[in-house]
């Protein structure tokens, strides 16, 4: 059993640090894309898409270490057992220096051979190369700051990671707005992009003083097989729903790429990928922030405790993403039109879908993360499985026709699958707790509130006839976020909320306190 308790504070900075993170990170992507899109090129641009989703694909090759290292750690550090931790993050590290080799071989073959696979142009050939073995020569130290990143969530120290990761997003900015610049060439561009994203890895090193063993024997490459077997044990199931998962995910626009029209449906794939990865970020850094704490309370064994973390993590969040979420959908079309052009807007209803699908997904957050530290996964295996069976012919069918429409509702099915799956089984079976109430109870009664705030935006906009662009979206925005607040603070959040944020948030808690 735990013998110390969860600090609360923490959970809610790693939170914030890591919405503020994402934030300025979708700010960033939302800024440079129009920017690189008009420099580059539509068709161009698709082959940055390209390449972000191929990365984005090969991390399956985890095989559920990232969530099995954190879990353990999470428990090892809770009873202060520095010397299992060391030994399984030597042990990661060449696990990872591994997977990071095989990931470059990879990325060699589809430098050399992609261009039988991909609709690609002739004269697209020679960049397409040279972005690959970009992405072969950065692959290992990106796969060797997976420890790095385990080590400091065990010690709720994603506020700093998510802290630094605001560092590599400036960074980012700079890099595209240099590249438009000077007139950078495209593999120019992408390799400083690549540099920028590998700043944090010394950064979060250095973090690991926290430690009270020295760096030397957290990170030095060193076996231990069976502190290795033990983690990958639970983690080759982890690693069975992610393989499923990342393919439903992240081989789509690899599907459109093969069966779409061309190459630039990449780009369209990409534009309204970023808005709604805004979205799927909070959704991750909820997870990452949970998940840790999550493993405590499941291995204290309380229920109650256990019920009441679940109900109140899921209420919070679905009100925080039902606004976020209703608000974007409501300003949608001006969005597009100032972000892209009006050439785009007809991605709206696209982007509209993804969103609302992403709210779906996310609100379940706090009961995956319990799911997960309950080690009770193969189910999840079978769903994740039909889901992906069942959601990918979708695509394959309809991109001809529907291009990156297709990507989408097949993503929708997917999600609808997996939901089902939750509140069906694992909610009532395995955790022990009651579907209804956590529907109903923590995420309905927010969607409710956004859908009247959202009618009362839209049809106030409709009879006053709101001006175009930045004016109208502001006056939407006031009159939704009015109409959602007043309805929460009226039916849904209770003094007792106001005083748990009040204190949580805004009163500093000393070194050596903890709640």
């Amino acid at each position: 059993m735990s013998s110390k308790p969860v600090a609360v504070h923490r959970i809610f900075s790693g939170s914030v640090w890591g919405i503020l993170a994402k934030i300025l990170d979708a700010a960033a992507k939302f800024v440079t894309i129009p920017l690189l899109v008009g420099y580059y090129g539509k068709a161009d641009y698709g082959l940055i898409a390209l390449a972000f989703s191929l990365n984005a694909y090969l991390r399956l090759m985890d095989l559920g270490m990232n969530v099995g290292s954190v879990r353990f750690f999470s428990r090892w550090e809770a009873t202060s057992d520095w010397e299992n931790i060391g030994k399984a993050s030597r042990s990661s590290v060449i696990f990872y220096g591994t997977i990071g080799l095989i990931n470059a071989l990879i990325f060699v073959f589809m430098a050399n051979y992609g261009q039988l696979v991909f609709n690609l142009k002739p004269d697209q050939i020679p960049t397409y190369r040279i972005m690959m073995y970009i992405l072969s020569a950065s692959t290992v130290l990106n796969w060797l700051s997976n420890v790095i990143i385990q080590l400091l969530s065990a010690k709720d120290e994603l506020g700093y990671v998510n802290r630094v990761t605001v560092v590599s997003s400036v960074l980012n900015f700079v890099v595209a707005i240099l590249a438009i610049h000077f007139q950078w060439s495209l593999p120019l561009y992408f390799l400083f992009y690549t540099i920028s994203t590998l700043i944090p890895i010394p950064l979060n090193v250095f973090r690991l003083r926290v430690y009270p063993i020295p760096i030397g024997q957290l990170l030095m490459p060193k076996w231990d097989g069976k502190i290795f077997r033990e983690i990958i044990g639970y983690s080759s199931a982890i690693f069975l729903m992610g393989l499923f998962q990342l393919t439903a995910n992240e081989l789509r626009p690899i599907l459109l790429a093969k069966f779409a029209s061309g190459i630039d449906v990449l780009t369209d794939y990409r534009v309204i990928q970023t808005i709604a990865m805004l979205i799927i970020s909070f959704g991750t850094i909820f997870l990452q922030v949970l998940l840790p704490s999550a493993s405590k309370v499941y291995q204290e064994g309380n229920h109650v405790k256990m019920e009441k973390m679940v109900f109140a993590a899921t209420r919070y969040i679905s009100i925080f993403l039902s606004f976020i979420v209703f608000l974007l959908v409501l300003n949608s079309e001006s969005i597009l039109l100032l972000y892209m052009g009006k050439d785009y807007l007809h991605l709206s209803v696209w982007m509209n879908l993804w969103l609302l699908t992403v709210l779906l997904n996310m609100h379940n957050t706090p009961v995956a993360s319990l799911v997960l530290s309950s080690g009770k996964t193969r189910f999840l295996i079978y769903s994740s499985a039909t889901a992906c069976i069942l959601s990918l012919p979708i695509t394959v069918v309809l991109a001809p026709t529907w291009n990156v429409g297709a990507a989408v509702i097949g993503y929708l099915a997917y999600m609808l699958i997996q939901i089902g799956f939750f509140y069906v089984y694992y909610i009532p079976r395995v955790l022990m707790l009651d579907s209804k109430k956590i529907f109903f109870g923590a995420f309905s009664p927010s969607v409710l509130g956004a859908i009247v705030a959202f009618a009362i935006a839209y049809g106030v906009g409709m009879w006053i006839e709101l001006p175009e662009g930045i004016a109208g979206m502001i006056i939407r925005s006031a009159i939704f976020t009015t109409v959602f607040a007043a309805f929460h603070f009226l039916f849904i959040i209770k003094s007792a909320d106001i005083e748990f944020l009040r204190t949580k948030l805004l009163k500093r808690k000393p070194s050596n306190e903890q709640e």
